[in-house]
């Protein structure tokens, strides 16, 4: 599972560069492209970052610290092909801007240079399947790669509420089903719950959220588990009573305390991602991004890197079954149900 935690993610890969310390003196310079992008139909803005491998002697990490080690010069021409069942219907020029708020790193911060659009992509339907060239002019050849765009409007829960009620801790794992994306490959399953606490009998009543992994599969993986047309995600009420009791603390000598539960305070994350997707982490055992990954694996022809797409459903839902009384009756972590949403 941890060869997939580059899922939790790519919020952006983007921000990312590369780099080499192994030196041929005898060798020809070349520039090396280094591609990461991943498109979302239902995202605003799309980004794409476009650098280059760099050669030095020395230290590479005080030349990361250069942009201009890993940045091509000036604005290259970039472009998104769009095609609609495997037809071409037009061509979207990709601008570029700077991010501001890159973390530190190995590469180059807190500024780096993006391309983007906030043209609206394509949506999946019965009939209309959609897929987009990458085509990058740099220096010394033109770089093309292709993807098929994920996701669609059925890709949704079918579930209404996550059940953890205390009966069941040690029993059979509860189920969870939701209907898979178009061209899905890979899934990240995480769960959240909110609820208002509030500190003194004057105090304000201030939302706070505890969120949980429960786990990455492939496609693979669900259709070994279906119901009907959904995919089943297994999960034990076990985890979310020893998650609250890190998050919230097990004091019970905090009388000054009170939460309250609204009536949908769980929320279920489900991100798709596509199959260049799954097989760039799956080969490159990636464990902490793409920086940490053995890029001997690539699906970039002729560069690094990787080029797919992805799409991210949130839904609110209920705690189902005894849960708000199981927690309501659990003192020591004051809760109350107060409904209302």
């Amino acid at each position: 599972m941890k060869r997939f935690q580059i899922f939790l993610w790519l919020s952006f890969a983007c921000f990312l560069g590369a780099c080499s310390t192994d030196i041929d003196l005898y060798a020809d310079y070349k520039q090396v492209p280094v591609v990461y992008g991943l498109l979302d139909a239902n995202a605003d803005t799309n980004y794409v970052k476009i650098t280059r491998m760099f050669y030095v002697q020395g230290d590479a990490y005080q030349v990361a610290q250069n942009p201009d080690s890993s940045n091509y010069p000036g604005k290259l021409d970039v472009r998104l092909v769009e095609y609609c069942n495997e037809d071409s219907i037009r061509e979207i020029v990709l601008d570029t801007i700077t991010i501001h708020n890159k973390q530190s790193g190995i590469f180059y911060g807190p500024c780096q240079k993006l391309y983007y659009t906030t043209e609206p992509l394509g949506k999946n339907t019965k009939t209309n399947q959609y897929s987009y060239c990458l085509k990058v002019v740099l220096p010394d050849r033109v770089l093309t790669t292709k993807a098929d765009l994920v996701g669609n409007d059925r890709f949704d829960v079918k579930s209404l509420a996550l059940n953890f009620s205390k009966e069941y801790i040690g029993a059979v794992p509860r189920q969870f089903l939701f209907h898979p994306a178009v061209k899905g490959a890979v899934y990240q399953v995480t769960f959240s719950f909110t609820f208002l606490e509030q500190r003194g009998p004057d105090g304000d009543s201030v939302p706070r959220t505890m969120s949980w992994d429960v786990g990455t599969f492939t496609d693979y993986d669900f259709s070994l588990h279906m119901e009907d047309d959904a995919y089943i995600v297994l999960y034990r009420p076990e985890l979310f009573y020893q998650n609250l009791k890190e998050f919230v603390g097990d004091d019970t000598t905090l009388i000054d305390v009170q939460r309250y539960i609204g009536d949908y305070p769980a929320e279920v994350t489900i991100v798709a991602g596509g199959e260049k997707l799954s097989q760039y982490i799956y080969n490159n055992n990636t464990q902490n991004g793409f920086s940490q990954g053995d890029n001997e694996f690539s699906l970039i022809d002729g560069g690094y890197g990787v080029f797919s797409s992805r799409m991210t459903m949130r839904r609110r839902v209920r705690l189902g079954g005894e849960t708000v009384p199981d927690l309501v009756a659990m003192h020591r972590w004051r809760f109350k149900f107060i409904g209302g949403e």
